[in-house]
């Protein structure tokens, strides 16, 4: 059994929380409004790798967030992540740039390999939804980009979610691999 810490990182009001609360199947009353999260929120569930049999793995999820008056906390949220998912809302123009900023502080300090690395594209409700393609800086092209729709796809975002964790998993395992070769060497 794995255990894998993912956190969830991005600008305010990106949808990092309805996203947290959908894959791990957490239902809370909001009564829909925004309400911002304060630091972090833990959540933990139990997931089925993706083509991997029988595996399973234990995730907890860090749904962070996104303001940057806690941003002294950020260095112990990274301890031990082992992937950093970036979530935006593609329709507010002023989140591309900065989810550059996001990348620097959890991506770029971390010795995470891009297949540890998610960005979401997420879509909210009564949005209109195109999937186009984002203007990204250089450093953020090379991640892998999905699109998130609760509306129209919600089982496309859970799948390709897992599908991620796999390969957090598989680099995790490679890593671990690399490790015990280099002692044994």
């Amino acid at each position: 059994m794995f255990k894998v810490k993912i956190l969830f990182v991005g600008p305010t009001e990106s949808g990092k929380t309805v996203l947290a609360n959908f894959l791990s199947d957490t239902t809370e009353n909001v009564g829909g409004e925004y309400r911002p999260t304060k630091g972090a929120r833990i959540l933990e569930f139990e997931s089925q790798l993706e083509g991997s049999g029988d595996k399973t793995c234990d995730v907890e999820l860090w749904d962070c967030s996104g303001d940057f008056r806690f941003e002294s906390c950020w260095p112990a949220l990274m301890k031990d992540c082992s992937g950093v998912v970036v979530i935006f809302n593609p329709d507010v123009p002023s989140h591309l740039k900065e989810i550059e900023t996001w990348f620097s502080m959890f991506i770029s300090t971390q010795s995470l390999q891009d297949k540890q690395c998610l960005l979401v594209a997420h879509h909210k409700p009564g949005s209109e939804v195109e999937e186009r393609r984002l203007h990204l800086a250089s450093n953020l092209s090379r991640l892998q980009l999905i699109h998130s729709n609760l509306e129209e796809e919600p089982e496309d975002v859970r799948h390709a979610f897992f599908r991620y964790l796999g390969n957090v998993v598989t680099a995790m395992t490679e890593s671990r691999e690399r490790e015990e070769m280099s002692i044994i060497t």
